[in-house]
C-alpha cells in the first residue's frame, strides 16, 4: 500500500524534528566539553619577595604555565588555594590577622572575606563536590583536627577528635567520604572516613616513612599521596581503598602536594628537583612530566579549577 503524499509529508516533517532535538541535545555538550578544557586552570601560591620583606600571595595560570595571574596582593601569608567546583570561588589560608584564617575570594580575587576567627591556626581548605561545604584544619582544641563549615563560614564543627594531629582533608567526588592524613598510629598515615566524621579507617600502613596530602581522582577510584617511603618525598597513587600502592614519581629530590586535573588524566605536583620548588604536570601514571613554573622562588600547594573568563 502507497503512502499519500500527506503521509509522506507528515514522515519528512517527523524525520527532520527528531535531527534538529537531536543536534540541539549534543550541542551543549561539545560546547560544555571545549569550553571547560578552555577554562581549565591551575590555582597556586607563590613565593613574594621585595626587599627585606617577603610573603605568599595567590596566583593563577593556564595549564601550560603561561598568564601567570596574581590574585593576592598584601604584607600576609596567602597561601593554600582550593578552587570551588563551579569554578566562581578560590578559598586560602591567610595570617593577615596575625594567624592563620580561612578566607574566600571571587576566582579573579575580588570580594575577600574572612570565614574564620580564631586565635588557632586554620589552613587548608578544601570544597565539597556540591560547593555548599568546606572542610579545613584548626588546632582550636590544642591539637590539629579535621573541621567542616558551610562554605559561608557559619556551621563550623569538628569531625576528628583525638589527642594527635589530623591534616589535609579532601571530599571524595561523590561526598561521601573524606580522605585525610593523621599521626594517630606514631607517624603520618593517610586515612579516610565519612562526610560525618564517621567510620574512620586507616588506609596506608608504613611505620617508617610519612604518608600524606591525599588527592582523589574525578571518578574516586584512586588517591594520590606523598610518601618518602624510599628516603625521599615522591608521589604515590593507590586505590581508593588502601590497595595497590606503587609510585608515580622517581628522583632524589623533593615531590609533593599531588592534585587531579577535572578530567583525570593529569597530575599537577610540586617539585624542587632544580633547587626551588615549581609546578610540575604529569599523566595520571606518572609520565610525561614537565615543569610549569620556572623561577628562582618557591611555588607550591597547585590546585585545578574550572574558571569562568
Amino acid at each position: 500500500m502507497g503512502i499519500s503524499w500527506q503521509g509522506a509529508s507528515a514522515l519528512v516533517g517527523l524525520t527532520l524534528g527528531v535531527l534538529i532535538v537531536g543536534l540541539v541535545l549534543l550541542q551543549p555538550r561539545f560546547a560544555s566539553a571545549g569550553g571547560a578544557h578552555r577554562h581549565t586552570k591551575i590555582v597556586f601560591d607563590r613565593f613574594i619577595a621585595s626587599g627585606p620583606s617577603f610573603d605568599y600571595d595567590v596566583f593563577v595560570m593556564n595549564l601550560d604555565g603561561s598568564h601567570r595571574q596574581r590574585l593576592t596582593r598584601n604584607p600576609a601569608y596567602d597561601w593554600g588555594p582550593a578552587v570551588s567546583p563551579n569554578g566562581r570561588r578560590i578559598a586560602f589560608a591567610s595570617d593577615r590577622d596575625g594567624d592563620d584564617e580561612i578566607f574566600v575570594m571571587r576566582s579573579d580575587g575580588s570580594h575577600k572575606r574572612q570565614l574564620t576567627h580564631n586565635t588557632a591556626s586554620e589552613e587548608l581548605p578544601s570544597f565539597s563536590p556540591d560547593g555548599r561545604r568546606i572542610v579545613f584544619d584548626s588546632n582550636r582544641d590544642g591539637d590539629s583536627e579535621i573541621f567542616k563549615m558551610r562554605a559561608d563560614g557559619s556551621h563550623q564543627h569538628k569531625l576528628t577528635d583525638n589527642s594527635t594531629d589530623d591534616y589535609v582533608a579532601v571530599f571524595s567526588p561523590n561526598g561521601k567520604r573524606i580522605a585525610f592524613y593523621s599521626y594517630r598510629d606514631g607517624d603520618p598515615e593517610i586515612f579516610k572516613m565519612h562526610a560525618d566524621g564517621s567510620r574512620q579507617h586507616q588506609l596506608t600502613h608504613n611505620s617508617t616513612s610519612f604518608d600524606q596530602f591525599p588527592s582523589y581522582s574525578p571518578d574516586g577510584k584512586r588517591i594520590a599521596f606523598r610518601s618518602n617511603r624510599d628516603g625521599d618525598f615522591e608521589i604515590f597513587r593507590m586505590r581508593a581503598d588502601g590497595s595497590h600502592q606503587h609510585k608515580l614519581t622517581h628522583n632524589t629530590d623533593f615531590d609533593s602536594e599531588p592534585s587531579y586535573s577535572p578530567n583525570g588524566k593529569r597530575i599537577a605536583f610540586t617539585s624542587d628537583r632544580d633547587g626551588d620548588y615549581e609546578i610540575f604536570r604529569m599523566r595520571a601514571d606518572g609520565s610525561r612530566q614537565h615543569k610549569l613554573t620556572r623561577d628562582s622562588v618557591a611555588e607550591e600547594f597547585p590546585k585545578w579549577g574550572r574558571l569562568p573568563r
